[in-house]
């Protein structure tokens, strides 16, 4: 059976409580069926699916949140991992992941496990670990803006809550962009290089919001007049002139008093030999803290370059492995022997390696931990940068207050002058000088930061602009493939819904299936309003014809996974649900693309009840899913 990625299938689920397998079952490719009578904790085993999967949910049932853990196996594009998270009502609850079968993890000590937290904060996400495995774009940053497995799962999750005539699994921070966005990168519509544009142009629009009203912000405190911090510097060196040119002239005009030091005066020249004593040395322990900063930084870069170097050389590991199990050896590797043809296994030993086996990447746990580590040293790179310029400025601050102080130490070293009028004026426009000096000096912080400010609005302001214009050009480009999905997805879902010719006129007649992801609607000949069962019938077909879509398009970016709970919902008459049951059988066994399909139902077709595509028992009131005796 080919393969397109991104795909997932469960192989296992297992539910806990007090470290007991209250559920146990094992799931196959294809067709799942799940069934009993109402009530017998059949949704309840969907949600358990959803949420092992990644998705947020916090309304539990009595009997789900008396468990403890939720464990999924999966395959995700390939590579066998183990899911495992807490059950609790708080919602948005971390996940543990094992690159592993669940027999193997749940034997692993804790340490064998790595913990991701549900938003992406200082440590990549979950949502993000589990796309980058089933080879998903994603957003580097929990932006508001972005997909996450949640949102992935409101398309490939059926369930019974949402109103029958919503595309998508209800969710309180929904949004039409958002929709769109989801449905947009399902069907292919977006490739790889445009969705993580519209990502980043979010982010940056955000980022440009934000610097526009932080300068605003600044321009109020300084008001009119906005200088460079050369234009500062060059001010001060002007008033450091006019302060010499004044002193000068204060040397030439005024004549010196007998000399006899006070006490005060003596106080104040020890006062100023120890202040400048101090300014020398904190602007040493910057100059060598700039010095610091300055390594450091260089040295990280050469230490992501390391790792970004060693994460290739794991991916080429993996490929020479992969690449090397599929030689066939005429000769024994060790002792040059001719060797003997096996039928089947290791050509040179005959040994089956499962397919299980041969499914999981021993590299995992650590391509994730070098991966972190690059993350985390970008983010200390990015820290260490703008301490380094502050530390510049405040570096500058400190070489024009020394110059300052030891200007006053060496007017005080002079012999004293006689006051008269006019050399009153001259040190009282000294002091004014060396007042405008100390301002001029403490304003640098503001409009370093100011002109920092527009340098990151400028070069933010040119990236929003170049996105712009590179998402309207590749949205102009799939214009003609937008249509083309929709009209395909269209036709499956009339094929899907002619099928049902008993009960609903216009399934039967109708010409043109549209849908609209932004909406969160399907129609039928404009037509959006039919009975509840009907509607459950319609919504049901579409999503089965997304499924179908993608395997029949390699350029879907939908998992090849579907979920759907109680098929039967809202007073479906049994011969109906049965119906869209074979619908299911017939379109998966005509599929040759790698899929799953995991279904509830009360209404069980007799000839399907006991069969191969059925997961455990049938369940009823003495025989529930959970089994907490």
């Amino acid at each position: 059976m080919m393969q397109y990625e991104p795909y997932l299938l469960v192989n296992r689920l297992v539910v806990t409580k007090n470290t007991r397998h209250v559920y146990d079952e094992t799931f196959t490719e294809g067709v799942n069926i799940i069934r009993g009578k109402n009530s017998s904790g059949k949704s309840t085993i969907s949600d358990f699916l959803f949420y092992g999967l990644g998705g947020d949910l916090s309304k539990w049932k009595n009997e789900a949140k008396s468990c403890d853990y939720v464990y999924l196996e999966v395959n995700l594009s390939g590579k066998i991992f183990t899911l495992k998270r807490e059950v609790k009502e708080t919602g948005r609850r971390g996940m543990d992941i094992f690159g592993d079968e669940f027999e193997v993890a749940n034997a692993a000590p804790n340490s064998g496990w790595l913990r991701y937290p549900y938003n992406a904060t200082e440590k990549e996400s979950f949502y993000q670990a589990i796309f980058k495995e089933l080879g998903i774009p994603y957003s580097k940053s929990d932006d508001k803006g972005s997909i996450t497995m949640h949102q992935l799962l409101r398309m490939m999750y059926v369930d019974q809550m949402t109103s029958p005539d919503r595309l998508f699994k209800f969710d309180r921070f929904d949004s039409p962009n958002k929709r769109k966005a989801i449905g947009e990168l399902l069907i292919g519509l977006s490739d790889f290089s445009l969705y993580e544009k519209r990502v980043e142009f979010q982010r940056a629009s955000a980022v440009l919001d934000s610097k526009v009203k932080e300068i605003k912000t600044i321009h109020q405190f300084l008001g009119g007049s906005i200088k460079t911090l050369e234009e500062v510097d060059k001010e001060i060196e002007e008033k450091e002139q006019a302060i010499e040119a004044v002193e000068k002239s204060v040397d030439e005009v005024a004549t010196s008093l007998p000399t006899g030091d006070s006490e005060a005066e003596a106080i104040i020249v020890q006062e100023l030999v120890q202040k400048i004593y101090d300014l020398r040395s904190e602007r040493t322990e910057l100059l060598n803290k700039s010095s610091s900063t300055t390594f450091e930084i260089n040295d990280s870069l050469l230490f992501i370059n390391s790792l970004i170097s060693r994460l290739k050389a794991l991916s080429e590991t993996q490929n020479t492995i992969s690449a090397l199990s599929d030689i066939a050896f005429n000769h024994c590797p060790a002792c040059q022997v001719e060797l003997v043809k096996k039928e089947t296994g290791c050509c040179v030993c005959g040994c089956e390696a499962s397919q299980e086996e041969s499914d999981i990447d021993p590299t995992f746990k650590v391509r994730k931990e070098i991966e972190f580590q690059v993350a985390e040293s970008k983010k200390l790179i990015k820290i260490k940068e703008k301490r380094l310029a502050e530390l510049e400025i405040k570096i500058k601050q400190i070489a024009t207050e020394l110059k300052l102080n030891e200007q006053e130490f060496e007017s005080l070293k002079k012999p004293q002058k006689s006051i008269n009028h006019d050399l009153r004026r001259k040190l009282k426009e000294i002091g004014g000088l060396r007042n405008q000096i100390i301002e001029l000096n403490a304003s640098k912080v503001n409009y370093g930061k100011l002109h920092g400010l527009y340098g990151e609005r400028a070069k933010t302001q040119e990236r929003v602009t170049e996105l712009d214009r590179d998402i309207k050009l590749s949205e102009a480009k799939i214009e003609n493939e937008i249509r083309r999905k929709k009209s395909v997805l269209s036709e499956i879902t009339l094929d899907l819904i002619r099928a049902d010719k008993d009960h609903e006129e216009i399934f039967v007649k109708g010409n043109k299936i549209e849908f609209d992801f932004g909406e969160d609607r399907v129609t039928i000949d404009d037509r959006a309003l039919f009975s509840a069962s009907s509607m459950v019938y319609l919504k049901n077909a579409f999503r089965l014809a997304l499924l179908k879509a993608s395997c029949l398009d390699p350029n879907y970016l939908y998992p090849r996974f579907l979920l759907m709970d109680n098929i039967e919902d809202k007073g479906m008459e049994e011969s109906r649900s049965q119906l869209f049951q074979n619908e299911i059988i017939r379109l998966s066994n005509s599929l040759n693309v790698k899929h799953q399909v995991i279904f509830t139902t009360s209404m069980i077709d007799p000839e399907l009840n006991n069969s191969d595509y059925c997961v455990g028992k049938y369940y009823d009131d003495q025989n529930k899913t959970l089994k907490f005796k």
